[in-house]
């Protein structure tokens, strides 16, 4: 028996940002019938509003009745809302179960992390008055789901720590390798040549400056290379320092010798996991949720200095030996992706969790 889903967001965000790839996801799955025993029936959105009181409005008061109205009049067997940010929209009194995917709770649960000798905060400390009351209705929200769909374990302690009892399922995010495959869908480094220097060898960091990306980490590291080291690399902060367009960011993860992650908090954690399916190289903090993901030999100590330097000086070792001639794909890397995190894997986990809401059929 095949059963209806419809999605729900709020403003339709593009593929490039991380939510809006993870919505993206969802309707590619279930598009593609990967999610076993489910169809969509249609997605709830609305276009990303500019003022900021329409945004308001629309976000308090016009979508929440759209979704509830829609749910209503609709065929669905389940409504599933693709990201927390948007829990308010659970309606009171579904006439269906709800989900929603929970990215992480930075927001709801702030924190103060330790990073060697400094401490790095993570999520709203100190929220303005509308956001206090937008945090509440979010927390009203998840308190009405019938499942929290959790993208890593950490998220998955963090939601039942701040809400114990209710149901959960971990579906962790897919990649696509065939993508970022750099035999099968290679991108010419030519697309990055304004960014980048093939006579140097090319580190990259992907992801904000907010301070638990630890940008002010790498630059620590970088200082403390031996000389001869530091001279060859040309070092490429993409999204922080330099915007780049998906296929560049492509090209950028194919030709690099290493993507560098010392983030020191994360809901999943795309950058290092598209890295691999690149077949690029990855030096990341051994932290949650980095480490349920990527390999053991990725992982360095999160605030040691040392070992991210020694790192680094293996990667520029192998780069001087290649005589400066493209790096190899690590296939080990692109297989650990195919195998743990391929969209099948996600579509069934889906469906898994899927299931656990409804009732027993007869």
């Amino acid at each position: 028996m095949v059963r209806r889903v419809m999605l729900a967001r709020g403003g339709a965000l593009p593929e490039s940002t991380g939510l809006g790839r993870a919505h993206f996801a969802a309707e590619s799955l279930l598009e593609r019938a990967l999610v076993t025993g489910w169809i969509r029936t249609g997605t709830i959105e609305h276009r990303i509003r500019t003022s900021p009181l329409s945004r308001l409005y629309s976000r308090w008061s016009s979508h929440s009745r759209l979704v509830a109205r829609t749910i209503e009049e609709s065929d669905a067997d389940l409504l599933h809302i693709t990201d927390q940010e948007q829990a308010h929209l659970v309606p009171q009194g579904c006439k269906v179960p709800v989900v929603v995917t929970v990215h992480d709770l930075f927001h709801l649960k702030p924190r103060s992390i330790k990073a060697g000798e400094d401490r790095v905060t993570v999520g709203e400390q100190n929220p303005g008055f509308i956001r206090r009351r937008d945090l509440r209705r979010l927390r009203q929200g998840l308190e009405r789901a019938d499942l929290l769909i959790c993208i890593s374990e950490m998220t998955r302690r963090d939601v039942e720590s701040l809400f114990p009892g209710k149901p959960t399922a971990l579906v962790r995010h897919q990649v696509d390798v065939e993508y970022w495959d750099p035999e099968g869908n290679p991108r010419s480094r030519e697309l990055i040549v304004e960014h980048d220097d093939d006579t140097k060898c090319m580190l990259v960091t992907v992801g904000s400056d907010e301070p638990r990306k630890r940008l002010d980490f790498v630059n620590e590291v970088l200082d403390n290379l031996p000389e001869d080291v530091a001279e060859d690399i040309r070092m490429l902060h993409i999204g922080s320092e330099v915007k780049l367009e998906d296929e560049q960011l492509v090209a950028a993860l194919q030709h690099a010798e290493a993507l560098l992650f010392p983030s020191i908090s994360e809901g999943f954690g795309y950058p290092p996991v598209e890295a691999m399916a690149a077949g690029c190289p990855v030096l990341a903090a051994d932290l949650p949720a980095h480490n349920e993901v990527i390999p053991k030999d990725c992982l360095l100590p999160s605030a040691d200095v040392s070992a991210w330097v020694h790192g680094i000086v293996k990667i520029h070792a192998a780069w001087k030996r290649a005589g400066g001639v493209p790096r190899n794909p690590q296939e080990s890397l692109i297989e650990h992706v195919r195998e743990n995190l391929s969209p099948e894997a996600q579509g069934e986990a889906l469906s898994r969790a899927y299931a656990a809401v409804l009732p027993p059929s007869d």
